[in-house]
């Protein structure tokens, strides 16, 4: 075998230097890379884990969207039928009833304000009843009624 010259041996030496040198900086650069993706995969897992949880709570919020919006229905539908029921109880028994009550404090000289305010009765109602009976005594049939 020929002895190579000192430059040749030393050229040889730097290109193998250099190329360890090389491996090992990718080599570094890999695993570093890897140990990022290792990390970046658990913070995609806990992310998704969010999201599914957020899933859930905006699945629930929408149920109860439905089911808040289904109350409401059956609550009004009850208020509607209590008020119907109202009126006829109050078309029933006229001696207590808003007319009856509007009639007798008209007859007593309350104003129309005050008809509004005591009976519900709407201003219309209370301006005919005012017109009607208004500063009368009251009648001796209403008060045996």
């Amino acid at each position: 075998m020929t002895a190579l010259p000192d430059t040749a041996l030393l050229i040889y030496l730097m290109w193998g230097l250099a190329l360890l040198v090389l491996v090992g900086v990718l080599s570094w650069s890999y695993f570093r890379v890897q140990s990022e993706v290792v990390t970046l995969r658990g913070r995609i897992d806990q992310l998704q884990g969010e999201v599914h949880a957020l899933q859930r709570v905006l699945r629930d919020v929408h149920d109860d969207g439905h089911q808040t919006r289904r109350l409401e229905a059956e609550l009004e539908e009850r208020v509607a039928l209590l008020s119907r029921q109202q009126e006829q109880l109050m078309l029933r028994d006229a001696d207590t009833g808003p007319y009856f009550q509007a009639i007798r404090q008209a007859r007593q000289g309350a104003t129309l304000d005050e008809l509004l305010a005591r009976t519900g009765i709407s201003r219309g109602e209370a301006e005919l009843i005012l017109a009607l009976h208004g500063g009368m005594e009251e009648d001796s049939q209403i008060e045996q009624t």
